[in-house]
């Protein structure tokens, strides 16, 4: 596909599930297959042949189970998003714990949804991270706005400006500020600066308070670069 490309088309969608326990991992990549829109590329129990495969197959999209055997997934969002196209992460979990919704929105992960959602939304959610949206069960979305404190409709009384909405984006987005400088061209003092003034502005400090705003502002909808 030319890098000039603004959107991934849906049929070429790759995907990586991880996955420890096999009967779920393999009704998921059988449920997938039998869409035109995706594509699994790769199967993994363990975050350790899910960072081989992810640097073997590159895929788009990875559903991350959060409880994993040897561990969670906040290794894989630490170690497998450092790439120059990382993958966007759907963590599909049984545990919606307060923690595991912040340490996985705080290290990059774009959607989050438990496995007790029905087969229709788990599809919903997958149409999200290949559109390059965010995406929240309402149960993680209401978790969200309890831990952040905010009205559940999300306002604020201080209106950010261009610059700020740009940085918010890149922040929720998973840059550090050095990429968030390079990106926007401007200096990591300029960025310092502007996250400042966005968490004074919207009362929010956390990344997953913050991830939350810029989606309620519409920042998160652009679609990824294409792959």
């Amino acid at each position: 596909m030319p890098s000039s490309a603004t959107s991934v088309p849906l049929s070429t969608v790759r995907v990586l599930i991880v996955e420890d326990q096999m009967v779920i991992r393999e009704l998921l990549a059988q449920f997938l297959e039998t869409s035109p829109c995706f594509s699994v590329v790769g199967q993994a129990a363990d975050v350790d042949e899910a960072l081989r495969l992810t640097t073997e197959h590159r895929p788009q999209i990875v559903v991350l189970d959060w409880m994993l055997a040897n561990g969670t997934g906040l290794r894989f969002l630490r170690e497998g998003l450092s790439g120059p196209q990382p993958p966007r992460v759907l963590v599909f979990s049984g545990s919606a714990s307060d923690l595991a919704i912040r340490e996985a929105l705080s290290n990059g992960a774009k959607g989050f949804l438990e496995k007790t959602s029905n087969l229709a939304e788990f599809i919903e959610a997958m149409r999200a991270m290949s559109e390059g949206r965010v995406y929240l069960s309402a149960a993680v979305a209401m978790s969200v706005h309890r831990m952040s404190g905010q009205p559940s409709d999300g306002a604020v009384s201080a209106e950010l400006s261009e610059c700020e909405r740009e940085v918010l984006r890149c922040m929720a987005e998973g840059l550090s500020s050095k990429a968030i400088a390079a990106r926007l061209g401007i200096s990591i003092r300029t960025v310092g600066n502007h996250r400042g003034r966005i968490s004074q502005k919207t009362g929010l400090s956390s990344i997953a308070q913050l991830t939350l705003h810029a989606m309620r502002l519409g920042l998160l909808g652009a679609p990824p670069p294409s792959r």
